[in-house]
């Protein structure tokens, strides 16, 4: 099972790197919508990546052949402590992608929507 787990987390690693990839154009010009997109995306991406490889490949790797490096760095670690690095770069990729969303609100209204509160732009749904 363990094998499985690790082969679908490189194989999803794999797959992110290449979405990644495919919009790298959209990082020419700085602080555009896109850009912004891209690199909260990409941000995004690099946290599900290390994520997914440190958790499903990893330490059950380290389980399996070194257990006791494995058991001494969860206890440097505190166990899931280290989820804290994973979340404090998510917390990256959401102002980025915030800062995406206020950069798509049009011009003359843009200086009424600080990043913190972009999404909820506009204040009304419209259809036309």
């Amino acid at each position: 099972m363990a094998l499985i787990i690790g082969t679908i987390a490189i194989i999803n690693a794999v797959g992110l790197v290449m979405i990644v990839w495919a919009f790298r154009t959209s990082l020419r010009v700085v602080g555009e919508a896109t850009w912004w997109f891209v690199v909260g995306f990409a941000l995004l991406s690099f946290i599900l990546i290390l994520r997914g490889l440190y958790w499903d490949v990893a330490l059950p790797l380290a389980r399996a052949y070194a257990p006791g490096a494995a058991a001494a760095w969860s206890e440097l670690v505190s166990g899931r402590m280290f989820n804290v690095v994973f979340s404090g770069l998510m917390m990256l990729s959401i102002y980025c992608a915030l800062k995406c969303r206020q950069a798509l609100i049009p011009a003359h209204e843009r200086a009424d929507w600080p990043w913190w509160k972009a999404w909820m732009h506009p204040t009304k749904i419209r259809f036309w």
